[in-house]
């Protein structure tokens, strides 16, 4: 293969991959098998164009400037790739399960940049393979502008290995101070930086730090429409996110005044919660503990706590709920979904039994 046309196919499938990780919602993974097989597939096909490129310009004798020796030549080629290969997995891995990261915001530089990596990093390689290519014969590989690029992109491989296998380099760019303290003052920044409720309101779960739940209500409660950010979260519930649910452990644990506008959004976020149960059980890369991920147990502890006198406006969601987890026809979902519907029913039997 002409290594211009190498080169163009690896150009392609680097636009692809930043088209597909751009456009993609962030979240677990693990509800988004297709995608993330389709970003392997290209990661695969990028990494073999990537090696295959090396080559063609190792043979040019490109790389002479690393070494006259060519054993320690190639040694340092193979690692080198294997570094610069390494930064661009973890980059795309980063960009996929962002939502997971708790304690990063990209209001802040350094996480933007982390964020965004999936962009920048390959072009560290791209760039200057390129440039070499279509500078017809220029001996621009003698250059800065292609050796530091290669440099630095072997470097960033290396410092994502070291930082994910060393404890020690995690400790001395975390600095010497507890975990704990360390990780409170990154959520503390984080939360004065959220501009929605809906970026908040994992921090005032109460098994978090007590200085953090605090901080998240007061900002929370900074903002003048903080209850009707909850309702509309509730009535624009979309069965493809899995993150609005966290309302209910909000529901389930604080008081709202107006509780009254929230009962239709209520009633309609049960509604979107049957059609996930469903959609979780029919994709086979999930496993009956993603049912949590829906706080069925708490948007039950909500009704209790929050709507109490309201209750019978959500009884005909309910056994549509507690329908859809008993129409489960797999086997390893059957004990969890054994476990939900019993709890919704002791709750329609507590209320209904109210009512008369």
């Amino acid at each position: 293969m002409h290594i211009k046309t190498t080169f163009i196919l690896l150009l392609s499938i680097y636009v692809i991959s930043v088209i597909i990780n751009s456009l993609k919602s962030n979240g677990n993974v693990g509800h988004f098998s297709l995608p993330l097989i389709l970003m392997g597939f290209l990661f695969l096909s990028y990494s073999a164009l990537s090696v295959f490129l090396t080559i063609k310009i190792n043979k040019i004798g490109s790389f002479d400037w690393i070494s006259s020796n060519p054993s320690i030549r190639n040694i340092a080629l193979f690692f080198g790739m294997m570094a610069i290969l390494y930064a661009f997995f973890n980059a795309i891995m980063i960009k996929l399960d962002w939502s997971t990261y708790q304690y990063q915001s990209i209001a802040k530089v350094k996480d933007l940049m982390a964020y965004t990596a999936y962009i920048w990093v390959p072009l560290l390689m791209i760039i200057p393979f390129g440039l070499f290519i279509y500078q017809n014969g220029s001996p621009i590989h003698t250059g800065l502008s292609f050796r530091l690029p290669l440099m630095l992109n072997v470097f960033i491989g290396c410092a994502l290995y070291m930082y994910f296998n060393f404890d020690f380099l995690k400790y001395i760019i975390t600095r010497p101070q507890s975990e704990e303290l360390y990780h409170n003052k990154q959520t503390l920044e984080n939360i004065h930086n959220c501009k929605k409720v809906t970026d908040i309101l994992y921090y005032t779960r109460v098994s978090n730090e007590k200085v953090v739940v605090d901080s998240a209500m007061t900002k929370i409660k900074s903002f003048p429409d903080w209850e009707k950010q909850l309702s509309d979260l509730l009535g624009n519930c979309h069965p493809a996110d899995y993150y609005w649910p966290e309302v209910y452990h909000f529901l389930s644990t604080y008081s709202v005044e107006n509780i009254q506008t929230m009962v239709e959004p209520f009633g309609e976020s049960i509604t979107c919660l049957t059609v996930m149960v469903t959609n979780l059980v029919n994709n086979e890369a999930t496993s009956p503990n993603d049912l949590n991920s829906l706080n069925l147990d708490k948007m039950l502890s909500s009704i209790e706590y929050q709507f109490s006198d309201h209750y019978m406006q959500f009884d005909n969601q309910l056994v549509l709920l507690s329908k859809a987890l008993l129409e489960v026809k797999r086997n390893d979902f059957r004990e969890k979904t054994g476990e939900l519907v019993k709890a919704i029913e002791l709750c329609r039997k507590k209320f209904i039994e109210i009512e008369k």
